[in-house]
């Protein structure tokens, strides 16, 4: 992979040279120090469940489960069930209303309140005590000083660093609710957040476009280090955004302007127009070139950053393979199995979508992903996993979750020192089964890959899903933008080889095919921008910020199609043809 060479601005070469001589020996500490841990995983996942038990003994929920009494591992099976978050909803309520005694010790201090990204069912909100982001921030600092090391020409450079809302509402006991990223933001180091890109009022903009094009006005001077958001999805609308404003851009930056016609709070206007008043013809004149050039702006023709972090495994991180296209042959590192609840595995290396579990700060069990949550379930630590394994991941925080199931599926790829290496697979309730055939998320992401690698297609999103017309076989429709379906020819070559792999991968499926009791796949064809426009009422329902949403590419509910408006349907003839309906 080709080396960057990065362009210093006068405060970036003293950050660099601090963050080398300084803060990274200070920081690999930490680095050093998990490295052990993963090293004893076994002894490290015992002490840490017994320091979370002794934390939430005096808590209400630590009273009513007898959590105090708990000895060893076969009562903290005995004691605590595995739940779901219904389980702790009530104690959650009570914090929320001011009684933080109800799942943290007296004296602790919450910061904010967190709402979880809805993947399945409505958003939920969880406090954040210090002692459990004190966890997690350390975890964010292992990974951060990895990166950091392994990309040292980042130290000191911009970071565009895509966020949340922060202020999405207060409870009733008047604790602030957040996102997750934007909690991140809040509370990262000064050292790293004065490199941030993006200026604080651009975040304030409510209009989605128009927050997209002030970050690109705002930072097409900048030399980025680092890009860094949750999903993929955010990553690649930078791409929509500079194909979709790229003449826009070029006149403003030729003119020192900020286009008029863009809805701005008038206070965001005044304080960003301020920043971009300065004329930039050479670089206007270099990107209308690359427009000229390629009939279009690509991110790459604006920066070249150093690395690019977002999710890069299971269903979600299927689109970051598109991530080159926009923006060249950047490495790119996993951000890890985060969530609200916590960050549950570490990255250390380029292109891979797993990571060492975070051993020392939450408490692990894992059930065999064969097999139903029950009592007489089998349950493993993580020292007990098998290589290639997929389980179901429960978790013991200091956010007052005891033996929590998150409703993920995770794949050990093996071990680092006693620690598994895990990658996200997908969420439990990411299946579809119209006649028994059990496809998974994972599984249609896969087939949909190769699909495209063998027909030269590139959708960058898609969803599938039931379609059930009266009459007809049910089959499943991939919907996907009318402009990237290629032609007839592409569209055929893509629906056979996506057929041909679930009935080579999924057994039931290969069955319901060969007897006629399902149809063959078609393609559903939404307009240009249909995605964008279903991704932001979405985010509009939940007011969560667009660097929060999950796509889902699969959807079992056979109504959801019946929402989407669509252009046509592409399906193959018994010939093998397209047939447009």
């Amino acid at each position: 992979m080709p080396s960057v060479t990065p362009k210093y601005n006068s405060l970036s070469r003293v950050l660099n040279l601090i963050g080398r001589t300084c803060l990274l020996p200070l920081y690999r500490r930490k680095l050093v120090r998990f490295e052990q841990a993963t090293k004893r995983a076994r002894q490290e996942q015992q002490e840490i469940r017994t320091r979370i038990l002794k934390y939430g003994a005096e808590t209400a929920i630590g009273r009513d489960f007898g959590i105090g009494k708990i000895q060893n591992l076969q009562d903290f099976r005995g004691q605590l069930p595995i739940a779901e978050f219904d389980h702790f909803a009530p104690y959650i309520a009570r914090v929320a209303a001011g009684e933080t005694t109800a799942l943290f010790p007296q004296g602790e201090k919450i910061l904010t309140f967190v709402q979880t990204s809805a993947t399945t069912g409505n958003p939920k909100i969880l406090p954040v005590g210090k002692t459990w982001f004190n966890h997690y921030s350390n975890d964010w600092d292992v990974w951060g000083v990895k990166a950091y090391c392994d990309h040292g020409d980042m130290m000191g450079m911009p970071i565009l660093q895509m966020s949340g809302v922060w202020k999405l509402g207060t409870t009733p006991g008047g604790f602030n609710i957040a996102t997750i990223s934007a909690m991140i933001e809040r509370y990262q180091s000064p050292a790293i957040k004065v490199t941030y890109a993006v200026p604080d009022e651009v975040k304030r903009i409510p209009q989605v476009e128009a927050r997209g094009y002030c970050m690109l006005r705002s930072t097409a001077t900048t030399s980025l280090g680092l890009i860094s958001t949750i999903t993929p999805s955010s990553i690649l609308q930078i791409g929509e955004w500079t194909a979709k404003f790229g003449p826009q851009l070029v006149r403003d930056l030729s003119q020192g302007t900020l286009d008029p016609t863009l809805e701005l709070p008038a206070d965001v206007r005044q304080q960003l127009a301020a920043r971009v008043r300065r004329p930039q013809p050479e670089l206007a004149r270099r990107l209308e070139r690359a427009i000229s050039e390629n009939g279009v702006l690509r991110p790459k023709d604006i920066w070249t950053p150093v690395m690019i972090s977002c999710w890069l495994g299971g269903t979600v991180g299927y689109s970051a393979r598109r991530i080159p296209e926009q923006f060249g042959d950047v490495p790119l590192r996993d951000q890890g199995l985060l969530s609200s609840e916590g960050r549950h595995t570490i990255p250390l290396g380029d292109g891979i979508p797993y990571g060492p579990l975070a051993v020392s700060s939450n408490y692990y069990e894992f059930i065999p992903a064969e097999e139903a949550v029950s009592p007489t379930a089998t349950v493993l630590e993580a020292h007990e996993l098998e290589q290639d394994k997929l389980y179901r991941i429960i978790m013991t925080t200091y956010g007052g979750l005891y033996r929590y199931d998150i409703g993920d599926f995770i794949k050990c790829v093996g071990y680092m020192g006693e620690a598994p290496l895990i990658e996200f697979i997908q969420k439990d309730g990411s299946y579809c089964d119209i006649e028994g055939e059990k496809l998974s998320a994972f599984t249609v992401c896969q087939a949909v890959e190769r699909a495209q690698a063998k027909s030269g297609l590139a959708i960058s999103c898609f969803t599938v899903t039931p379609q059930m017309r009266p009459g007809e076989r049910p089959r499943y429709a991939i919907i996907v933008e009318t402009q990237e379906t290629g032609n007839p020819t592409q569209a055929a070559e893509f629906l056979r080889t996506y057929d041909d792999d679930l009935r080579k991968h999924v057994y039931m499926y290969g069955v319901n095919r060969r007897n006629n009791i399902l149809d063959a796949a078609c393609l559903v064809r939404i307009p240009t921008g249909g995605w964008r426009q279903f991704i932001a009422e979405k985010v509009g329902t939940h007011g969560s910020g667009d660097s929060q949403y999950k796509h889902k590419p699969l959807v079992a509910d056979p109504e959801f199609i019946t929402k989407i408006k669509f252009v046509d349907t592409w399906q193959l003839t018994d010939e093998g043809q397209i047939l447009e309906k």
